[in-house]
């Protein structure tokens, strides 16, 4: 690793074997990775908002049909960004090593374990769209994991990020700027709940949003 200057900017070379790479320690670095990330969160929730799906179900669009073409886009949307991203300059911030390396794991399996066990709690095919959705239409589901926090799947996904124990200086932006979208797209996510499901605003006030503290409050009391 050397240090020089250039545009009154210290600038870090970054050697390996075959490549060499030069990350200019800019404050404004960071800077794409989030207008970038505001751009992403842009375009999904235009496509997920139920003016857009109206326009689209008017033009003979299944709710099938919509939402597995909204799978596929997102996905390839989140490649791009994620794509993006990876061309970036970019320096290391920090390997954790040890016992703690192990402990840090650990935790993003249970985020990982979050994950799976939120789609275990509705079928995932209506969700993505490739099988039909029931024709009496979808109500929100207070079940599995569901019954401890709203957005589980968030959650885990969050778990997982936060908990790594090797980060860059763009890893960590993108940590958190998806943690950031996550918290947002919740809350807009729950005022279109509220409109289609007047229940929810019951489950809402009984069911922590992201940490199931009531959960773990009551079991830590009966203990």
């Amino acid at each position: 690793m050397m240090w020089g200057q250039q545009k009154s900017h210290p600038v870090i070379m970054l050697q390996t074997d075959n490549t060499k790479q030069v990350i200019y320690d800019h404050p404004m670095i960071s800077l794409p990775i989030w207008i970038s990330g505001l751009l992403f969160a842009l375009i999904h929730s235009v496509f997920a908002a139920e003016v857009c799906k109206k326009w689209f179900y008017q033009r003979g669009l299944t709710t099938q049909r919509y939402r597995l073409l909204y799978s596929i886009f997102a996905l390839l949307l989140t490649v791009i960004w994620f794509f993006y991203i990876y061309q970036l300059p970019d320096k290391p911030l920090y390997h954790i090593h040890g016992w703690l390396n192990w402990l840090l794991i650990f935790i993003q399996l249970c985020g990982l374990w979050i994950v799976i066990l939120s789609l275990k709690s509705f079928d995932t095919k209506v969700f993505l769209g490739i099988s039909h959705p029931p024709e009496q239409g979808e109500g929100f589901h207070e079940h599995g994991i569901y019954r401890h926090m709203r957005h589980p799947m968030y959650s885990g996904v969050m778990l997982a990020l936060l908990a790594s124990p090797i980060q860059s200086l763009n890893s960590l932006n993108l940590t958190l700027a998806i943690c950031f979208y996550f918290v947002m797209g919740s809350y807009f996510e729950e005022r279109r709940m509220l409109q289609t499901h007047p229940a929810y605003d019951d489950y809402k006030k009984r069911i922590p949003a992201f940490v199931p503290w009531r959960t773990l409050f009551r079991g830590h009391s009966s203990s």
